[in-house]
């Protein structure tokens, strides 16, 4: 007992000393007139229920949501942000070691230096009773980090490679980016994670995504300690309603699908499962200031 509680005392003191020291490389980092500038956004987006694809008589559908809010800034040199989301998935059959209510907290963003792209980012990603007790393990320490160079001076083409949990487990990827611009719109490949289209003006914006990342988890006990993964490829088309004016928000509205869902995570009963959860349409919304 002596030896749970002094770990739990040190994973405070690590994770108040990682917030802290983040903060302040990101204040330093930055110049007097980015500090200034600001870019604030709320977000809410929803899923349709799945279905649980196993025909059991207990099943019950799975559903899911997101409610995200953050601060982003970009200039010539690149751009930072800060970002929160609360992502419920209520997973209602077995006894999952986990409260279905997934937290994140991450800093970071990317920057251009002549042919180097460098994209970063860092925080802390776990259930709702890990920060309620303050009860952490080294899995609620998350990020992801990709660096990229030009094939030549002013080429849209760049080679890298990104090291992330899109696609389950952290692991490190070949990356090909390619950004070209026209009167047709504003086009960024980045494969294979990344498929974007925007039009003249930013009016329409369409994704295709590789999405996914880990939350660290606590059963109920807060005895069983353990992770969750959650990955899917996302397509999504927003439409900008209306423009920022004085202190009225835009409006982006938005309709996907996430298509091939599959989360992993440990069972109380059954042990480790990795489980596909299968496709679901989604509504997106997003004001900005």
């Amino acid at each position: 007992m002596f030896k749970k509680q002094y770990f739990h005392i040190i994973g405070r003191t690590t994770l108040h000393h990682f917030l802290v020291v983040v903060l302040l490389i990101a204040a330093l980092a930055l110049p007097h007139s980015v500090q200034a500038a600001s870019d604030v956004y709320l977000q809410y987006r929803q899923w349709q229920p799945y279905d649980w694809p196993e025909e059991m008589a207990s099943a019950k559908e799975v559903t899911r949501s997101q409610r995200g809010l953050g601060w982003h800034h970009q200039s010539a040199a690149g751009e930072f942000g800060i970002d929160y989301d609360y992502q419920p998935l209520r997973i209602r059959t077995g006894a999952p070691a986990h409260n279905g209510h997934l937290h994140r907290l991450t800093f970071g963003g990317q920057w251009q230096h002549h042919l180097y792209l460098v994209e970063a980012r860092a925080g802390f990603a776990g259930t709702s009773n890990m920060f309620k007790h303050q009860a952490f393990h080294g899995d609620v320490v998350n990020g992801r980090v990709a660096m990229f160079r030009a094939v030549s001076e002013g080429s849209p083409l760049s080679l890298g490679i990104g090291g992330d949990h899109r696609f389950g487990s952290f692991r490190w990827l070949p990356r090909v980016r390619w950004e070209y611009a026209s009167d047709s719109g504003h086009w960024l490949m980045d494969l294979p994670v990344m498929l974007r289209w925007q039009s003249p003006g930013s009016l329409w914006e369409l994704r295709l995504e590789r999405k996914g990342d880990r939350w660290a988890t606590l059963d109920e006990a807060r005895e069983v300690e353990g992770a969750l993964y959650l990955r899917e490829w996302r397509a999504e088309l927003t439409y900008r309603v209306r423009p920022a004016e004085g202190l009225w928000p835009s409006v982006v509205l938005g309709v996907g699908a996430s298509v091939d869902t599959r989360v992993r995570y440990r069972d109380l009963a059954t042990g480790t499962r990795d489980q596909r959860l299968g496709d679901a349409l989604l509504g997106s919304l997003r004001l900005g200031w």
